[in-house]
């Protein structure tokens, strides 16, 4: 039995109905927060050197400039979630140079600065070293080491708590089919506290992308879809914007989250789609790098 199936066993015995309380279970997001605050199991490190496998040249961009390593995450500590095909072992790394990632303007140029790697249990690695091109003024670099320690968390939609006016007929409706509804969200923070958090410092795999702006499911909405979307009147409008927003989500979940050190406005955010992520193709992920203010 899986956590979802535990709260559904847990509502139901509330005397919540079942067709409500499947509803309601469709919503839920399970992540997994880690901090720096030696809560949970320890699961990776943030900043330092990567060990990368023997032969491995440390991420560049085209112009062979290396890319920032900001976190490591150890897969065969890391809580189970479900949905969330992640490696039973191995060990994944992430780089990022967020100036050049902001500065890109597009998903497709963006990903020449962020690299997602993975290296498979009992691959022989060594301390990573990169090389600074001649001639240029970057500085070396090396981002503050932080043990990170993690547990696991229920997430719900944003949107439940926003007014009628902001929602499509899809969602209202969906609202209105759930009159059981603080009950149950209640019944979630009281079988998964949330874990206190600060986004510059902590990290998080699974659940909701975090946004500032417009999230990655927007960004990533067909073109074609969307404009069609768009040419409806307003009521039909929302219904297709949602339901194309709502097909994204199924199709991609967020790999890591988390704020860029000793940049207090810019966050960190890695996407991979569930079929790549149970394939270990992680050099498809993408970096939706965003800037907050």
């Amino acid at each position: 039995m899986d956590e979802r199936d535990q709260f559904r066993r847990a509502a139901i015995e509330q005397g919540v109905p079942e067709d409500e309380v499947a509803r309601f279970a469709e919503l839920i997001r399970f992540q997994i927060h880690a901090c720096q605050r030696e809560e949970g199991v320890h699961v990776g490190r943030r900043g330092g050197r990567p060990r990368l496998p023997v032969g491995m040249p440390w991420p560049t961009c085209s112009e062979g400039f290396p890319l920032p390593f900001l976190l490591r995450l150890d897969c065969a500590a890391l809580p189970r979630v479900p949905d969330l095909a992640l490696p039973a072992d191995g060990t994944l790394l992430f780089f990022l140079d967020q100036e050049s990632a902001l500065d890109a303007c597009g998903i497709e140029p963006e990903q020449e600065f962020a690299r997602v790697v993975y290296v498979p249990a009992g691959a022989e690695t060594v301390d990573g070293e990169y090389v600074v091109p001649a001639d240029t003024e970057m500085e070396p670099f090396l981002a503050p080491e932080h043990e990170m320690y993690a547990g696991l968390q229920a997430e719900l939609p944003d949107w439940l708590d926003r007014s009628e006016e902001w929602l499509s007929a899809t969602q209202i409706q969906l609202l209105r089919d759930m009159p059981h509804l603080k009950q149950m969200s209640a019944l979630l923070e009281q079988l998964w506290p949330e874990r206190n958090w600060w986004l510059p410092e902590d990290v998080f795999i699974g659940g909701y992308t975090i946004s500032a702006q417009d999230p990655p499911e927007v960004i990533m909405m067909d073109p074609e879809r969307e404009r069609q979307a768009r040419s409806l009147p307003r009521p039909e409008q929302m219904v297709a914007l949602y339901e194309e927003r709502q097909r994204v989500m199924r199709e991609w979940v967020p790999l890591a989250q988390f704020g860029v050190p000793d940049e207090e406005f810019v966050n960190a955010r890695f996407l991979i789609r569930h079929d790549d992520l149970a394939a270990r193709r992680f050099d498809r992920a993408l970096s939706f790098c965003e800037f907050t203010e």
